[in-house]
């Protein structure tokens, strides 16, 4: 199984925002009590607007690439964390400290262990990164890290095209305006990555963006110099580009921010939000044969599904109550980001390979 391409599937290899409505979120496990009731805790949750700050001027956009992802299994500060890094990223969506004996959450998938909801640090919601994160790491200790590789190399990013940032590490600001984009090959004319070109994540970088998606941010403000994408609330539409085929996945109810303290960087990015569980299921088997023709059927695939199905701790609608099903899984990833050039030319859209598990070529979902 190659592991860019199994690991593509959660890291962003590309996406798309459109404005949605405010999240809500939830886990399994922590402070709980054995009332069977959560707690209520604002726990870490982005900046509000700023009050009284003036709109933001919006001039020329800055465009950042990202040049790392993290997915759990380190610290912010690259350092190996494989057991508790996740518990850092992403926000408490739902206002609750939800503990594995909670009675007033959702009912969760029979077979899974509520020891593994635990909710992160201050009440964070990430059973991404607590359970499905677990799993990869029993394929591969560093995932980040070989995904981060890839970026280096060149071979995906994503990038944020904003207007109304200023140089100013502390401005305050509201009406900030962004598009999401999707990286492709950096170099457009090689296909091999022994000699491509490698971005220099500097303003000299041109890097080739996918016509589509590109979905603009708006409503977004940046209190103290942390951008926040707004106070509605976004979709993350990940079309992940695995193996030359398109999985098409949402996380919704997305909470996108990072601090821009100095002119060219992004700091403590954070995506956070709930993924369907279904949807998750179904990408993967559209998938899952260009990863390994041993993934077209049998029990790898679906201990894989049952896995995916086990993490699931919140609604897909963002709300969470008692007596409803889980059919969601929430998600926290972080990520920086360095300023490139504006982009200018449009990737090329590479033609999808034939499908082992039908025999033939298939355009992908």
């Amino acid at each position: 199984m190659k592991l860019y391409t199994a690991l593509s599937l959660f890291c962003l290899g590309a996406g798309a925002l459109t404005m949605l409505a405010p999240a809500g979120c939830s886990s399994d496990d922590s402070n709980g009590g054995s009332s069977g009731t959560t707690p209520a805790s604002a726990g870490r949750v982005p900046p509000s607007p700023p009050s009284g700050a003036a709109p933001a001027t919006l001039g020329d956009s800055k465009t950042f690439a990202v040049n790392s992802l993290f997915l759990g299994e380190t610290n912010r500060d690259k350092s190996p964390n494989p057991r508790d890094g996740w518990k850092d990223y992403g926000y408490n969506l739902d206002s609750l400290t939800t503990a594995k004996d909670s009675k007033d959450v959702c009912t969760r998938v029979g077979g899974a262990d509520s020891a593994k909801q635990e909710d992160g640090k201050e009440g964070i919601d990430n059973a991404f990164g607590k359970t499905i994160l677990s799993f990869i790491l029993g394929l591969v200790p560093t995932p980040s890290k070989t995904l981060n590789d890839s970026i280096s190399s060149g071979a995906f990013t994503i990038m944020l095209d904003v207007k109304g940032l200023t140089d100013d590490p502390n401005q305050s600001a509201t009406g900030l305006s962004a598009r999401l984009l999707v990286g492709g090959p950096f170099d457009q004319t090689s296909t091999d990555p022994a000699t491509a070109k490698k971005p220099t994540f500097t303003p000299a970088d041109d890097w080739p963006y996918r016509a589509n998606p590109i979905v603009p941010i708006e409503g977004a403000y940046i209190n103290n110099g942390t951008f926040v994408n707004g106070s509605k609330g976004a979709t993350v539409e990940l079309s992940l580009f695995i193996q030359g085929v398109a999985l098409t996945l949402n996380i919704r109810n997305a909470i996108i921010t990072f601090d821009h303290k100095t002119p060219t960087d992004l700091s403590n990015g954070t995506i956070a939000g709930v993924v369907s569980t279904e949807e998750l299921v179904t990408g993967i088997e559209k998938v899952a044969g260009r990863i390994s023709e041993q993934l077209c059927s049998g029990n790898t695939l679906e201990t894989i599904k049952t896995t995916i199905r086990q993490a699931s701790d919140i609604l897909s609608d963002g709300t969470n109550r008692a007596g409803v099903p889980c059919d969601a899984i929430s998600i926290g990833i972080g990520f920086t980001g360095k300023q490139i050039g504006n982009p200018k030319t449009v990737a090329k859209e590479e033609a999808a390979p034939a499908d082992p598990c039908k025999g033939g070529a298939d355009a992908g979902p």
